[in-house]
């Protein structure tokens, strides 16, 4: 998003608000209607907008507006929320020029929006705005600010700007919870209801829906009942007090559990036979039955619901709960894909690549791979950076490769930080750079990517990038052994053989692995 985007984007909003007022921001109709008069040929975007209002977005700027401009609240902080929400629908990029240009055509000042427009200044970078942003949370969380302690337990919760981490994310979100933000009570019931950077506790999950229950929040408020009709770690059932939420809400008792979406199911909604296929695929609140979840899910795709075509297609090409298929999942997968489904045009990709269920086609599956992957898709970055360095479907281009490998580590994708990293330490397609590659190392194997692992290990026995550790290398080197690597277990065994850097020659251990791998000790 270069700064002329970001300026004429919001030049446009400026003008539909001024011609039609703020709460035309509630019309995601009537708005793109008109942004498209003044801004003809700004299509893409006006279908990002479209996306993101038609999700109510522009409420928040609608409600916030006054506060903000009263200076009682931080503009920043609103627009990370509003960037937040949006990119449940539309990539980083598209999140953050939605919000800063409803933001400037407002009238905030926004630190990061401010921060692309510096002259000299030819493009805006999303990677330093989210590292600005971040900053500036960590500032305000710290000072107590409930929205920053929000929007930073979001942030570490996606992954976005920072090192995806549950238990921090639950950390941010227990201190504004604790000063009654809502939001916050919500997500935090979430994480421990599903065990998520906490251990798995529906007593303290039903603590905090009550909390966010009593400040009107409906999911809230059905999660509360479900909990105690249904219990779970820490909590009895207790239909009594069910009861009591549900004639206090006004919900109920069956609103959102198993029985509930099993008539919403037989009545044809294809949400609840989502869900509840989903339920059975996986025996979550209901007995694991993959042929039942299959049929629910089926019933759900012949209406029109394009995560459950997506699903179908899954399971025909895994054989779950169907007989393999390979080319009905070829099929469904292209169905998905025409109806917008970024995973499924990437899952249609690799039928290609491979001749699954069609025929073999590396060019097509390329054109596949890098529409998802310009959409943003991170996993089809990766394979998109796959085709370009190897030259399937399209020519080799190892510098074409490492910006979409690059693209993809920036989304946390662990093969895509693998893959950069490679290409960083043998200076394939970009220059050498062994700290930055031992760094994208690092990010993968903290995923537990196996080869990320091994090549870690490496770095730290070679000191590339890195000081020499061979204590640590040998952890590594376990790691990736555990993960079926042969070579990590013999450089494991190595390493304890014979010793370095913080580690002892140790040859009971080494004995031991070598035993533990099959592995030929003297040979080593």
């Amino acid at each position: 998003m270069d700064n002329n985007l970001l300026a004429e984007t919001t030049d446009a909003v400026s003008q539909v608000i001024n011609r039609f007022g703020i709460n035309i921001l509630a019309d995601h109709k009537r708005f793109c209607s008109a942004f498209s008069d003044f801004a003809p040929r700004l299509g893409k975007e006006n279908k990002a907008f479209f996306v993101a209002l038609s999700e109510n977005i522009g409420e928040i700027f609608m409600r916030e507006n006054e506060e903000v401009l009263a200076g009682r609240k931080s503009a920043d902080d609103v627009a990370a929320r509003a960037v937040t929400d949006i990119c449940e629908y539309l990539n980083q990029e598209k999140a953050e020029l939605i919000s800063f240009s409803i933001a400037g055509a407002l009238g905030w000042k926004i630190r990061a929006a401010a921060a692309a427009q510096k002259q000299g200044d030819s493009s805006f970078d999303p990677a330093d705005s989210s590292s600005s942003l971040i900053e500036d949370l960590f500032r305000r969380a710290q000072n107590g600010d409930n929205d920053a302690c929000f929007n930073l337990g979001e942030c570490f919760f996606f992954g976005r700007g920072v090192k995806q981490d549950y238990a921090k994310a639950v950390k941010w979100y227990t201190a504004s919870s604790d000063r009654g933000d809502c939001s916050s009570q919500k997500k935090l019931a979430d994480c421990y209801y599903l065990g998520q950077g906490v251990e798995r506790n529906v007593a303290a999950a039903a603590y905090r829906y009550e909390q966010a229950a009593e400040q009107g929040d409906y999911d809230s408020q059905k999660a509360l009942i479900r909990c105690y009709m249904i219990g779970g770690n820490g909590l009895i059932p207790d239909k009594d007090r069910a009861a009591y939420y549900s004639a206090r809400y006004g919900i109920s008792t069956g609103s959102g559990t198993s029985d509930d979406l099993m008539a919403n199911a037989h009545s044809g909604d294809p949400e609840a036979q989502f869900t509840l296929g989903n339920m059975y695929l996986r025996g979550t609140g209901v007995e694991f039955d993959p042929e039942k979840g299959v049929q629910l899910l089926k019933k759900a795709a012949d209406q029109g619901h394009v995560s459950a075509m997506f699903n179908v297609a899954c399971c025909c090409y895994s054989g779950t709960g169907v007989p393999e298929d390979r080319i009905t999942a070829a099929m469904m997968f292209r169905k998905a894909a025409d109806m917008g489904d970024l995973d499924a045009l990437n899952n249609l990709a690799g039928c290609c690549m491979r001749g699954d269920g069609t025929i073999k086609d590396q060019h097509l599956a390329a054109k596949y791979y890098k529409k998802a992957a310009e959409s943003g898709l991170a996993r089809a970055q990766y394979n998109y950076g796959e085709c370009c360095f190897n030259g399937w479907g399209v020519a080799k281009d190892p510098a074409e490769a490492v910006k979409w490998y690059r693209e993809a580590a920036n989304q946390n994708d662990p093969d895509g930080q693998y893959s950069y990293g490679w290409c960083l330490y043998n200076g394939a397609g970009v220059q050498k750079d062994l700290p930055a590659a031992k760094d994208m190392y690092e990010l993968a194997a903290a995923q537990r990517h196996t080869a990320a692992q091994k090549a870690l290990g490496y770095c730290y026995v070679n000191g590339a990038g890195t000081a020499k550790n061979y204590a640590t290398a040998a952890e590594l080197f376990g790691k990736a052994a555990v993960n079926g690597d042969k070579e990590a277990a013999e450089m494991q065994v190595a390493c304890y053989k014979y010793g370095g850097e913080y580690l002892a020659v140790n040859e009971a251990k080494a004995h031991y692995y070598a035993d533990q791998y099959g592995i030929d000790y003297d040979r080593i």
